[in-house]
């Protein structure tokens, strides 16, 4: 699987005649937030809102002519589905997909549209590869793996060569890692054009076998794959794949989702990206780090890779609230108050003087903790964040001491 550098510099000139380079963007929103620069890598500004048609693209193109014949196969959750069906599209060449059940119906048609043909499997990636196999015994097809292929790595690391040119002074590359392809591509290219960027790259919490084996030294298998990031739920650690990733990667860490939420509305309010959960990982795990240590990124130039943005917008509304409450513009909070004439208006005065804004009361007589002459009540309040947030709490609990944040 180790690839020379050249193989990635040939990857590259063949992509660059069908691949158009992304923009990389200077945000000054963030760069004043944390005193350096931030610059956003925008490959969910490709044709199908990922990276993954990188990789796809350039294993597709060096097919032969007898393989083309004969068709693509692959599994994906929805980027590297499309990849594959955008390349074998280009070239002109049959694609089947296979795609797990609950798969984003967004993606499903984004893949249909584009000509290939979907079978929805399984609840996992890992049951699409066993339902591959079988499929591989009866049709003979080139079957087009996410991220172990050294082609698709390969092609992965152009966004390195693209790096190169657009920022070579860069200090730090955040990504966000699924299989390894891209961070491991990216990694690979930087290393042999010796620049001084260090690659720091994250995982979900509920998904983060990777981070875990490389923070320990050794392949750690995990039994559970939880995380609405799709793009990046991939539960089984290769051993090649570790190996690729250990040699060019400086830190790794998990980012949980609440994170992933809030760096996803802090990209559509201060750089006006929509990113998935994968894209907006980066942004997340540089917020964790800088606030566990600002000092070695202090005036540093910082590269995100907004990895895809191909996000469920059925799922939009909810993630958007949890970046809310996370960033503390949104809570709840539960007050356990008299039932008394003049008690509720007394209380919502004091929510009106701070400023916050009342989206929603609820009175909840029955609770048990009320006794019979009380009632509790819950406010879903709108706040400027979490120090508005603390000084409305002050203020409450001068008259209502019980009051208490739940969510």
């Amino acid at each position: 699987m180790k690839l020379s550098f050249s193989d990635f510099k040939e990857a590259y000139n063949s992509l660059r005649k069908v691949i158009h380079p992304t923009p990389l963007i200077h945000n000054e929103w963030l760069s004043k937030q944390y005193k350096c620069q931030v610059y956003l890598k925008l490959e969910n500004m490709l044709p199908i809102g990922s990276f993954k048609m990188r990789g796809a693209t350039y294993k597709i193109s060096q097919l032969t002519e007898e393989e083309k014949k004969q068709g693509v196969l692959a599994v994906s959750a929805g980027n590297h589905a499309q990849g594959v069906a955008w390349a074998a599209q280009r070239f002109g060449v049959k694609a089947t997909i296979i795609m797990p059940e609950g798969s984003p119906l967004t993606k499903i048609r984004n893949t249909e549209t584009l000509g290939a043909k979907v079978i929805l499997h399984g609840n996992s990636i890992e049951d699409g590869f066993a339902h591959a196999q079988e499929l591989m015994k009866e049709n003979k097809m080139v079957f087009v793996h996410p991220y172990h292929d050294p082609m698709v790595i390969a092609g992965q690391g152009s966004v390195g060569f693209e790096l190169m040119e657009q920022i070579p002074d860069m200090d730090y590359v955040f990504s966000s890692i699924g299989g390894g392809g891209l961070v491991s591509g990216i990694g690979q290219v930087l290393k042999g054009s010796e620049s001084k960027a260090k690659v720091i790259a994250g995982q979900a919490t509920g998904c983060s076998g990777m981070v875990h084996s490389l923070n320990a030294g050794k392949i750690i298998q995990i039994e559970k794959a939880q995380t609405f990031a799709d793009g990046i739920r991939v539960k089984n650690v290769a051993q090649d794949m570790y190996n690729l990733l250990k040699e060019v990667v400086h830190s790794s860490h998990s980012v949980d989702d609440e994170k992933m939420a809030w760096a996803i509305l802090q990209l559509m309010e201060k750089a006006r990206v929509i990113a998935e959960g994968a894209g907006a990982l980066p942004l997340a795990l540089f917020d964790q780090l800088y606030k566990e240590d600002p000092t070695p990124y202090e005036g540093k130039k910082i590269v995100l890779v907004v990895c895809g943005g191909n996000i469920d917008v059925n799922l939009l509304e909810r993630i958007i609230d949890r970046g809310l409450l996370e960033s503390h513009r949104k809570v709840r909070i539960s007050v356990p108050i008299a039932d008394q004439p003049g008690i509720l208006h007394q209380l919502t005065g004091i929510i009106k003087d701070v400023g916050a804004n009342i989206l929603q009361v609820v009175h909840d007589r029955d609770s048990s903790n009320t006794g019979i002459t009380g009632t509790n009540v819950v406010f879903t309040l709108e706040t400027k964040g979490e120090l508005h947030l603390n000084k409305l709490i002050i203020e409450m609990k001068k008259d209502f001491p019980l009051c208490q944040i739940i969510i």
